[in-house]
C-alpha cells in the first residue's frame, strides 16, 4: 500500500507541475500558476521528504511545545489518502476552464507607486510606535500586545499595509514588464523593498513571492536561457532559500534594543546559524515550512470538533470589537493553536478546509477556489495585466494564508486602487478644465 500511495502522490505531482507550466507558458503568471506552485512548494516537498526518507520529522527546536507529532509514512496511509483526494480536488479545479478568460487591455491604467508607498510606510510606522519595537522588544510579543489591545484598528492597519505591499511590488512588475523600467533598476528596488520589508515586519511570504515571480517571468521570456543559466543561478537561490529560512530564529530578538544595528543583525544571523545549521534535509524542511503538513495529518488524525464554514464567514464581521461579541471566530492559525498548542499554527487552504467541513471539503474546495479565482479576476480585470501579477501573489497566499485574511487584505487592495484610479482621473479633469 506504500508503493501504491507514493505513485498517487507522484502521478498527482506531475499533473501539477504540467499544468502550471501549461498555464505559465501560455497565460504567463496567473493566479492557477500561484495556487499551482503553492501546491508543490508547501505540500509536495513535504510529501518528496516523507516518501524518500520514510518520515517528515517535527522540528523540535521550533514546535517542541505543540502536541504535533512526527508523520510515519507507513503508519499514516489512511490518512494520505484523504490529503491524495484533497489534492485531487485542487487538480480538477486546475484543469477546469476559468470563468473568464482574458484580461481586458488597459494601456491608461498607471499605478500610484508613491501613493501606495505612502500607506505602506505610513501603515508600518503606526505598527512599529503602537508596538513599541522602535523603543526595543520583542517581535513577537510586542505585535501580539499591539494586536490585542487595538483590536478591529489593529487589524485594519495590518491589512492596508499587506494590500499597499502588493500592490507597490506588482506595480514595479508591471512598470517592468512595460518596459518603463529598465531590469537592473527594477532588480534593485525590487529587491531593497522585499528585504527591507521582511525585516522590519518579520514577513517572509512576500520575499518568497516576489522571488518565485521574477523566476517565472524569466521562464517565461527567456526559457531556454533561464535552464542554462539555473545551475549559476543555484548557489544564489541556496542561500536566498537558507535565510529566508532561518529568518524565524531571527526576527525574534532582532529589535530587543530597537532599530537593529548591522552589527545585531549579524549577531542575530550567526545565532540563527548555529540554532539551524545548512544541510539539504533541514533546508528544505525550512523552506517549505514542512511543520504545516504535520499540521494537516495531525488534523486528519484528531480533529473532530468541525467550525461548518464559520472562518470563510469571518471577513463580515472582522469588524466588530471582541468586547462587544466574545464568540466572534478566531482565525483558523488560533483556532489550531488552542488545539495542539502553541499562538499560532498554519494549515494551509486544505487543513482549513478539513477543520469547516470534514471529508465534504474535498468537494467544496475546488468550488471555492474557482469562486476565488472569478472574484479577483472580475475585480481587477479593468486594471489591465496588473491583474494577472496580482493573481499570482493571491493564488500562493490564499493557498498558504488563512482565507478571510487574505479575502481582507484583497478588498482592501481594490479599495486603495480605485481610490487612487478615481483620484487620478479626478485631477485630471481639474487640470483640463483650468
Amino acid at each position: 500500500m506504500v508503493y501504491l500511495t507514493s505513485a498517487l502522490f507522484i502521478i498527482e505531482f506531475f499533473l501539477i507541475v504540467l499544468i502550471m507550466l501549461y498555464t505559465l507558458l501560455k497565460k504567463g503568471v496567473t493566479f492557477k500558476v500561484g495556487i499551482s506552485f503553492g501546491v508543490l512548494f508547501f505540500i509536495f516537498i513535504p510529501v518528496w521528504i516523507m516518501i524518500l526518507t520514510g518520515t517528515l520529522e517535527l522540528s523540535q527546536a521550533d514546535f517542541h511545545y505543540t502536541t504535533l507529532s512526527n508523520v510515519v509514512f507507513d503508519n499514516n496511509i489512511h490518512n494520505s489518502l484523504l490529503l491524495l483526494g484533497f489534492l485531487f480536488s485542487i487538480v480538477l479545479y486546475l484543469y477546469f476552464p476559468s470563468r473568464y478568460y482574458n484580461v481586458e487591455a488597459n494601456n491608461k491604467f498607471k499605478p500610484s507607486l508613491k501613493g501606495y508607498l505612502i500607506i505602506y510606510v505610513i501603515g508600518m510606522l503606526i505598527v512599529f510606535i503602537g508596538s513599541g519595537l522602535l523603543e526595543g522588544g520583542d517581535w513577537y510579543q510586542n505585535r501580539e500586545h499591539f494586536m490585542q489591545s487595538n483590536g478591529a484598528l489593529a487589524v485594519l492597519i495590518v491589512f492596508l499595509v499587506n494590500s499597499a505591499k502588493i500592490l507597490f511590488i506588482s506595480s514595479l512588475f508591471f512598470k517592468w514588464l512595460k518596459n518603463d523600467l529598465n531590469v537592473y533598476r527594477f532588480m534593485f528596488f525590487i529587491l531593497l523593498f522585499v528585504v527591507i520589508d521582511m525585516v522590519f515586519s518579520g514577513n517572509r511570504i512576500y520575499l518568497f513571492c516576489t522571488a518565485i515571480l521574477i523566476g517565472f517571468v524569466f521562464v517565461k521570456r527567456y526559457p531556454k536561457k533561464t535552464l542554462i543559466a539555473f545551475p549559476l543561478l543555484f548557489p544564489a537561490t541556496f542561500f536566498l532559500g537558507y535565510f529566508a529560512s532561518i529568518f524565524r530564529h531571527m526576527r525574534g530578538p532582532l529589535f530587543a534594543n530597537g532599530l537593529p544595528t548591522f552589527e545585531v543583525f549579524i549577531a542575530a544571523f550567526n545565532r540563527a546559524m548555529v540554532l539551524e545549521p545548512p544541510n539539504p534535509k533541514s533546508f528544505f524542511i525550512g523552506i517549505s515550512e514542512s511543520i504545516n503538513v504535520n499540521v494537516i495529518y495531525d488534523l486528519f488524525n484528531r480533529y473532530d470538533d468541525f467550525l461548518l464554514g464559520a472562518t470563510y464567514f469571518k471577513p463580515l464581521f472582522f469588524y466588530v470589537p471582541r468586547s462587544i461579541w466574545e464568540g466572534k471566530p478566531e482565525s483558523i492559525t488560533v483556532i489550531t493553536a488552542n488545539s495542539f498548542g502553541g499562538s499560532s499554527l498554519v494549515t494551509t487552504i486544505i487543513g482549513e478546509m478539513f477543520m469547516n467541513f470534514s471529508l465534504l471539503g474535498i468537494i467544496i474546495l475546488p468550488i471555492v477556489l474557482w469562486f476565488i479565482e472569478g472574484f479577483i479576476t472580475k475585480h481587477l480585470r479593468p486594471y489591465g495585466s496588473i491583474s494577472n501579477i496580482v493573481g499570482f501573489f493571491f493564488g500562493i497566499l490564499f493557498f498558504r494564508m488563512p482565507f478571510s485574511d487574505e479575502f481582507l487584505v484583497f478588498v482592501f487592495l481594490v479599495l486603495i486602487l480605485t481610490f487612487f484610479n478615481v483620484f487620478k482621473n479626478y485631477k485630471f479633469k481639474l487640470t483640463k478644465n483650468s
